[in-house]
């Protein structure tokens, strides 16, 4: 047989190439993962512009953006108890490009609330950081003839299924459950999109009480059209030194506070995860937001990867029993 200098020469340039090509890519796919962030990050929330996530997440997405020299655009996708948000960030690309602010509803609530939830909230996400600790408190329109928890309970025992409250997420609709199966109480729930809308109703005297975030009603509240009775976390608020528990009001069992935090889509890269894992915690920790967090009714709170994870699959079993307690079914 012939031989062909110029096939093998050709053969083994294609061999160098080749080579090269895979020694290269490691160091390339290094190099893109060290590079992190080299564009703006993109945060999804699952509240309305202007809600207490949308003023958290831009407050932590300024500081988080000086840290990583890159803006971070928060983006809302609110409704359906944040599963448009979560299933948003689902198929998002696994590279820390697109995050979501999760809470206890997209997270734990709807394991038990949504029949077609679409998502897993441990397989389907990288858990990054937690962010608050989220108590509620009970308020009534100021119309209302009652100034106490415990004036509150007589009222509404003395009219079974004539008051009305209104939810608009998970949060709010079980704080409102545990209330009423603890007190023996009966009231109707009326759903809505979002927090502002029932807060809206419930200034104009259209609904009687709600469990609320403290920032979203806290104007009301200062202008006299809205009654603080209790908060619905046995730690209190530093913001509200005078606000007294519902377990101290004459409910010893009450205790509820819901919780938000970031997450990625799953399969993000460790070093990815844990780039803006120490971003959002350094975030957290900063003794300005600690207060910017007190004054929005808030406790700072922040995790490991590792340790968030754990905690959102304690929270799924914890709200298992809340669900339970408070009667509710998926819908």
């Amino acid at each position: 047989m012939k031989f062909d200098y110029r096939t093998h020469t050709m053969t083994i340039q294609r061999r160098r190439l080749l080579l090269a090509a895979s020694a290269i890519l490691p160091f390339t796919n290094a190099f893109a993962q060290t590079d992190f962030p080299s564009r703006p990050i993109k945060l999804i929330i699952s509240f309305p512009p202007g809600s207490t996530s949308d003023l958290l997440a831009r407050r932590l997405g300024d500081h988080v953006s000086k840290t990583l020299g890159q803006p971070v655009v928060v983006e809302s996708r609110p409704g359906a108890q944040g599963v448009i948000a979560a299933r948003a960030v689902l198929n998002a690309p696994k590279d820390g490009y697109t995050l979501f602010l999760g809470t206890n509803s997209s997270h734990a609530a709807n394991v038990y609330l949504i029949k077609d939830l679409g998502y897993d909230p441990i397989k389907d996400f990288t858990p990054i950081t937690q962010f608050t600790t989220n108590p509620l408190l009970l308020v009534v329109n100021a119309q209302l003839p009652v100034k106490s928890t415990q004036e509150f309970i007589k009222y509404a025992k003395e009219r079974p299924g004539k008051l009305s409250y209104g939810t608009g997420n998970s949060g709010g609709l079980v704080a409102a459950q545990l209330l009423k199966a603890q007190a023996g109480i009966e009231a109707v729930g009326v759903n809505y999109p979002g927090t502002a809308q029932a807060t809206t109703d419930l200034v104009a005297g259209r609904l009687d009480f709600m469990m609320i975030d403290p920032l979203v009603i806290r104007s009301f509240v200062q202008t006299g059209q809205v009654r603080v009775l209790g908060l619905t976390s046995k730690q209190k608020l530093s913001s509200m030194p005078d606000v007294i528990s519902l377990a101290e009001a004459g409910l010893p069992e009450y205790n509820y506070a819901s919780w938000g935090g970031l997450f990625g889509p799953a399969g993000m890269p460790p070093e990815v995860t844990s780039r803006l894992s120490q971003a959002f915690t350094k975030a957290v920790t900063d003794p300005a937001t600690d207060k910017f967090f007190a004054d929005l009714g808030m406790i700072a709170t922040s995790s490991s990867p590792e340790t968030f994870q754990a905690f959102v699959q304690d929270q799924i079993k914890v709200w298992g029993r809340l669900t339970k307690e408070a009667g509710l079914t998926p819908l």
